[in-house]
């Protein structure tokens, strides 16, 4: 059963240095070509999601189309979707986006979560990154949020060659003060085609100590728990009762469909993803040959583990051998030395990281894929 539907924007008014999602910078033109595409993909989905349970706007930069245009493709959402059903529906937007207007409308159109990305409080930082806000526009945004009485999150990043302990520190003392629902917190990956990647390997840049990266994820681990967050995630930490009911989704491998450019779907035990490029997505929803998505690798049993895994609370063992008649150990028995190491450990039936294990992850999911 699909309970979750994720909505792919993939514009935005300026590409960042690090980002390898699917985005652009394109006309009003194709935006709004775009946005028409995006509900006759969900009406032939229509009978799917009539009730699903939490919606994610994501991108890209949903919010960098104009109000209009969001709305429209809002108002057509609400005759597909049953919104008495929904219990989250999210949209992510940058600071300089945030208008009592555009949080008045959010709100008339059922959604009850936005997730800002400010990534750093540090203005150099920022202009590194290829951001195009200023630490006084999120200053502004959170003061709207909070007026607006929505749940919102804020991205951060850290391990962002260039930043110091005194930069980090200064971010989560504004977390610490402003007290947002939900915090995801990311150590800055560096991926390629990318600028930063190019900058980097041209020692143009110099990458982020990996020793220090871990000392500051330590940091972090620590103030956002005194702070009164939990950590559930490897990278999410909220405060009661605010995790993220959409990405538990994605981490509890349950099924979910994602309409627009590059967007995943995963149901009836296969995972689907749309093309890649604007002008195939656009020419396949005129002439209905979108339905015929990509397959993608699927394994259940790899994947159940490593979504777990990612989760604090980890995988119960019971549960996953009775689900695919196997002991994960069996299946995986490279799994057995990282018990052995202290990075795993088994507690009260479920395996799970421990804390060094958390910070040494890649470790353990590099043997078993």
């Amino acid at each position: 059963m699909i309970k979750g539907l994720y909505i792919h924007i993939p514009f935005c008014d300026q590409i960042c240095t690090y980002c390898d999602f699917c985005k652009m910078v394109t006309s009003d033109h194709t935006k709004k070509e775009y946005m028409k595409a995006l509900v006759k993909e969900l009406e032939y989905y229509s009978d799917l999601v009539s009730h699903i349970e939490t919606i994610y706007i994501g991108g890209g930069t949903p919010s960098s189309l104009d109000d209009d245009l969001i709305e429209a493709f809002l108002d057509e959402l609400e005759t597909i979707v049953d919104m008495n059903s929904i219990k989250e529906f999210t949209i992510e937007t940058n600071p300089n986006d945030i208008t009592e207007k555009f949080l008045t409308m959010l709100k008339t159109h059922h959604i009850t979560r936005v997730s800002m990305g400010v990534q750093s409080l540090n203005e150099n930082l920022l202009n590194f990154l290829g951001r195009t806000h200023k630490p006084e526009t999120v200053f502004h945004a959170i003061e709207l949020l909070k007026k607006s009485k929505l749940n919102f999150n804020l991205d951060f990043l850290y391990a962002i060659p260039g930043q110091t302990k005194e930069n980090l520190l200064k971010d989560l003392n504004f977390i610490s003060e402003f007290k947002p629902h939900h915090i995801s917190y990311y150590s800055l990956i560096l991926e390629d085609k990318t600028v930063l990647n190019y900058l980097i390997n041209k020692h143009k840049v110099e990458d982020f100590d990996d020793d220090k990266a871990r000392d500051f994820g330590e940091i972090i681990d620590e103030k956002l728990i005194s702070f009164g967050y939990e950590k559930y995630e490897i990278s999410n930490y909220s405060l009661p009762e605010y995790k993220s009911k959409h990405n538990l989704l994605y981490w509890n491998l349950d099924e979910y469909l994602g309409i627009g450019l590059y967007a995943s779907s995963q149901f009836n035990h296969i995972r689907m993803i749309n093309p890649k490029k604007i002008s195939k997505y656009l020419k396949e929803i005129e002439d209905k040959s979108l339905t015929m998505h990509q397959l993608e690798d699927f394994n259940p049993q790899l994947e159940t583990l490593l979504v777990g895994l990612r989760k604090t609370e980890g995988i119960e063992l019971d549960a996953y051998k009775e689900k695919f008649n196997q002991d994960v150990f069996t299946i995986y028995p490279e799994l057995k030395k990282h018990l052995e190491n202290k990075l795993l450990k088994i507690e009260e039936g479920r395996l799970k990281f421990t804390k060094e294990g958390m910070y040494l992850s890649n470790q353990v999911f590099v043997d078993i894929i």
